[in-house]
């Protein structure tokens, strides 16, 4: 019976131990294949904007994304703090070589986390050229999960 007990008593400790640690450091990521090619986005500034207008206050989150700070390919997105859903990011454009290529009308966000200095979600769709060329980019799998 002695042994049953501390057999007990030490798997009880194992799952204790074993808790999550909400001190593990939050680690940014965002990744998305645009024409075919996968990219993994891992330098990110974020800056925050509070706005009042006759009906509430609110604060943007505009998320650049980029890869090992090389300005050739980024992408910004603006969401506001504290919304989810389909309609918490109303910007987004990709900038690839100095050229900026906003969203289409095609193109979809949905931000499923929004609270505690962290936003993520996911986007696909596409985003045209602003220079008059008509090129369009195809973005698909797209995924966010930034900390701030």
């Amino acid at each position: 019976m002695k042994k049953i007990f501390l057999l007990m008593l030490f798997a009880s400790g194992l799952m204790v131990s074993c808790s999550s640690d909400d001190n593990s450091p939050k680690i940014s990521t965002a990744k998305a294949t645009i024409d075919g090619v996968e990219y993994t986005f891992n330098t990110f500034s974020v800056t925050q904007e509070q706005f009042t207008d006759e009906t509430h206050t609110y604060t943007d989150v505009t998320i650049t994304a980029s890869i090992d700070s090389n300005p050739d390919k980024i992408f910004t997105i603006i969401v506001e703090k504290g919304m989810t859903g389909p309609s918490a990011s109303y910007y987004f454009a990709y900038f690839l070589d100095g050229t900026a290529f906003p969203k289409t009308p095609s193109f979809a966000t949905d931000v499923t986390t929004s609270k505690n200095n962290r936003v993520a979600g996911s986007f696909f769709g596409d985003v045209m050229a602003d220079d008059g060329s008509g090129d369009v980019v195809t973005f698909s799998n797209g995924t966010f999960d930034i900390y701030f």
